[in-house]
Order: C-alpha cells, then structure tokens, then sequence
C-alpha cells in the first residue's frame, strides 16, 4: 500500500483528498504546515507527497527543498490555488516531479500519482477528456515519450513576456497535450484544436488558448515523441527563433520507448491544394520516407531558395533545428501594433530572431546562406504534426505558410482519418 503525505494548510483540502485518496487504496498521512510535514516525512519516508505551495512560516518551495536534501529521489508533487507559471517552473526546477494547481481535479491528481509510482496502484484519469486514441497496424512505430520532465525557459514571440514551459512524460495513448497555466484546461496537440494560424499555429480549447506550438511540435515529430504533457502560460517560449534549444532539453531528458505502437500516416496518393494563388504550391505524394522539398520566393534581400530535407534526427538537428524566425522591421512594426510580435523588437536582447529591412539582416548574423528557406521546413514539419502521427510522405511547397500548412492537414485528415481520428 503506497504511503502518500499531504501537506497542506487547509482543512478541507486535508480532508477531502485525504478521504478520497485512501478510498483509491493509498495509506494516507496528513500535515498541516511544513514543519509537521518534514517531521512526518523524516520518519516514515512515503513514496508521494502532495504539498501546497502557500503555507505560513515554512513555504511549500522551502520545505521541498529540505524533502529534497533528506531523499534527493523523493516524489513530491506541489499544489498551489495561486498557480503562475513561474511558480510551476521555480517548483520543478527545485525538483518538485510535478505541479497541480486548485481547485484540483481528482483525475489529475490520480494520474500524476500513478505516473510517479510507474504503474503501481489504479490507473484512473489518464487525459480520458482529451485522449487521442492511436491506432495500431502493419506499419507501426514505437509510441514514445521523454524520460523525465524538464524545464525550459523563454520569451513569448508575440506576447514578449518571459514565460516558461514543463515537459513531463506520459503514458501510451495520451498523445501530446498543453495544459494552461493556473487555469488548468487541457488541449490537445490536434488539428480539430487549431484557433489561428499566419504568424504563428496556436490551438484553443473551451477557455484558454496556446500560441506559437509549430517548433515543439517539430521538434516532438522529428524524434518521434507521440506521447507528452506540456505545461505552459498562453504562448510557447520562442527562445532565439528557432528549435535548437528545444531539442537540447529534449536529449536532457531522454526519449523512452513505449509498449505501444503508433500507425504513421503513410502517404498512398497525392494531395495537392487547389486553392492557392499563383505564386504558391503545396502537396504531399507517396515517398519511402518523411521529407520536405520547399522553394521559397521572395524580394531581395532574402531572394529565391530552394531546399530539400529528406534526413533523420540527427540531419534535422544539424540542418533544421538550428534555423531560425525571420521577418522585416516594417511587419513586426505592424504586427505591434495589433498588440503582436512585441517579441521580436530588436532592443530585445533576450531574443534573437532574424530581422530584416530592404538592405539586409539588421541584428545578426545568418546561421545557413539560405536560413529562411530552412526555417519555413521547421515550420512544416510541426504544422504536419497536427495529426498527431507520423507522416511518410513527400511534401512539395512554394512559397506556402501555416495557413496552407493546416489547410493541408485538414484535406489529409478529411481523406484518410475522418473516420478513425476523434473529432
């Protein structure tokens, strides 16, 4: 019977979870500030311990530090009814395994349980209100997920506040999910979720909105990450423009295969849009392997660049990851001035996108000659992620963006999984 320690300074949340919680089988023991609670810790070592963040004389961030310092393998999940996401970041940076805020969903607070102890005890909960159920076939790949949650720190591109996002493994099936922070709304990683697209891909659920998602995303398809849990404040931090430091935490922590499988969406015939203008061109046709043929037409200084990407992990961190956001002085004028992109002004020193005026890059130096055709590849491989699956498949593109990169997603999803993907 796993021992699970509930600190907390409120007597109804004592109460409560300690109620419910041993009607799940747990032996529960309880604390009502943060010194009772190390006492009761020291002595007799429980596997889970739920701790409240806002507590008098001794905090929650405090007495983790000194669970910590007793068992540095200690699983403590801290709770907070004042949830920020500088609050969950500083939390799991200490070593806190996860971060719930109130008023708190008892199928959360089960499935983290059940997370942390690697299958032991009921699994009850596990994201069954977003769950994207993955089919299985011939073709299958091993579903996987990262092997310890991690911390990221960042910039919002359009909000320009300093955010911070928590990665955390979950189990097979899950599929990847945002979870707001402190609402707690969870939205799924999937094409029927998409709100806005142009400048950046966001997804919406009934309340809350996550922005700029298309790098994570990329960086979650190239390394074959099918199941996650991202924990975030409305926007996804931009960091330099570009995916390389998203991949650096994702080696961090670890990719672990699954039981599971996940069925790639292999490509049969070809798929053209037929909407677009006469500068513009995308498909996807049958190909042996994942790749992106992308021709990229536009003024000087950036000109005409074509680029075909057809590699593995290792080929996308060295050719692909690395390249970066760009955009002219006058757009992210304009785009401030719709309350976007503040972000990417360059007096901002803790970014460091491309920004152009009719001469040339103003504030940096170019990574690749041709870095702007490269980034619109990232850009691709996130958005085709949407589906929330492999895809194997040519992608031919022209000149193309999000908005015909989701519309791209939508006709795949129309024609091949109407019938089998949630909706």
């Amino acid at each position: 019977m796993p021992k699970v320690l509930i600190i907390d300074d409120e007597k109804d949340i004592l109460e409560s979870l300690s109620s419910i919680l041993k009607d799940e089988g747990f032996h529960v023991m309880t604390a009502a500030d943060g010194r009772e609670g190390l006492s009761i810790y020291g002595k007799e070592k429980p596997q889970i311990v739920l701790l409240d963040v806002w507590m008098p004389e001794v905090d929650g961030l405090q007495v983790l530090k000194q669970i910590l310092d007793m068992d540095k393998d200690a699983v403590v999940i801290v709770i907070s009814g004042h949830g920020t996401i500088s609050t969950a970041v500083e939390a799991v940076k200490l070593g806190a395994y996860d971060f719930l805020e109130k008023p708190l969903s008892i199928d959360k607070v089960l499935e983290v349980i059940s997370r942390s102890l690697a299958g032991e005890g009921r699994m009850t909960g596990t994201v069954k209100d977003v769950r994207i159920e993955i089919s299985k076939g011939l073709n299958i790949r091993t579903q996987k997920t990262i092997g310890k949650s991690i911390v990221v720190y960042g910039v919002g591109l359009h909000s320009g506040v300093k955010t911070g996002m928590i990665l955390l493994p979950m189990p097979e099936d899950s599929g990847i999910v945002f979870e707001h922070i402190p609402d707690g709304e969870r939205i799924p990683a999937y094409i029927d979720y998409v709100y806005s697209v142009g400048y950046a891909s966001s997804v919406k659920g009934k309340n809350c909105i996550v922005r700029t998602i298309e790098h994570l995303l990329a960086t979650c398809h190239m390394y074959g990450i099918t199941n996650l849990l991202v924990k975030v404040s409305e926007e996804i931090p931009i960091f330099d423009g570009s995916a390389i430091e998203i991949c650096k935490k994702i080696e961090e922590a670890g990719v672990v295969e699954q039981k599971e499988g996940v069925e790639p969406l292999k490509i049969q015939e070809k798929v053209s849009l037929s909407s677009l203008n006469d500068t513009q061109y995308l498909s996807i046709e049958p190909s042996d392997v994942f790749e992106v043929d992308y021709v990229l037409e536009h003024a000087k200084p950036i000109g005409t660049q074509r680029y075909h990407f057809a590699g593995d992990i290792n080929d996308f961190v060295r050719e692909i990851a690395p390249a970066r956001t760009f955009g002219f002085i006058k757009d992210f004028e304009r785009l401030a001035k719709m309350g976007l992109a503040s972000g990417g002004r360059i007096d901002n020193v803790m970014m460091n996108v491309i920004i152009l005026n009719d001469e040339g890059v103003v504030n940096t130096k170019l990574r690749f000659e041709d870095e702007f055709v490269r980034h619109k590849i990232l850009d691709v491989i996130g958005d085709i992620y949407l589906l929330n699956r492999p895809v194997i498949g040519k992608i031919m593109a022209k000149h193309t963006g999000h908005i015909e990169n989701i519309a791209l997603v939508k006709e795949l999803k129309r024609r091949f999984y109407e019938s089998d993907l949630p909706r």
